[in-house]
């Protein structure tokens, strides 16, 4: 078992939060970004399980789910992000219900279409940004519908010309 995990599940997560930061400065001097960034990811986790401070925490989330977009590991910043929102003040999460983008495509709508444009299937979107897949239907569904589409294939060229 790690120690820092050890460390943590016996209650002592004041010396891992002490112990994933030497590990994370460590893997950057190396450098080693992709490891430096998932150590900094535990330290944020194990800072937010301390109760004390969170803004230092949410700091280095998100700065670790940037840290992994530069890297390419889509799968590790939607985790991280998924995490963000989890973490975020009830008074600042967004209210209850769909908000309202009229005939455009929302940010989530259009992430998913852009990724079902470049041929990926439901059910690989789902995993790759921590969807369901009925969900990931609805949005491909809803995109097709806005952007004219008759298909997934020609949702490339609708997807082209909104944007212009």
């Amino acid at each position: 078992m790690d120690p820092r995990t050890s460390r943590r599940a016996h209650g002592r997560t004041a010396e891992a939060v002490a112990s994933y930061e030497r590990s994370a400065a460590a893997y950057r001097a190396l450098p080693r970004p992709y490891h430096a960034a998932r150590t900094a990811e535990a330290t944020a986790r194990s800072t937010l399980s301390l109760g004390e401070d969170i803004a230092p925490a949410v700091t280095w989330l998100t700065d670790c789910a940037t840290a992994f977009d530069a890297l390419g590991a889509s799968w590790s910043a939607a985790r991280t992000r998924a995490d963000l929102r989890r973490r975020r003040p009830a008074a600042e999460r967004w209210p209850p219900g769909r908000p309202g983008y009229g005939d455009m495509l929302s940010p989530r709508e259009a992430e998913v279409a852009e990724l079902a444009a470049d041929g990926m299937s439901n059910k690989e979107i789902a995993t790759t940004l921590h969807l369901s897949p009925p969900t990931v239907e609805q949005h491909v569904a809803r995109a097709l519908q806005e952007t004219g589409a008759p298909s997934r294939k020609k949702l490339v060229q609708a997807l082209a010309a909104d944007s212009d």
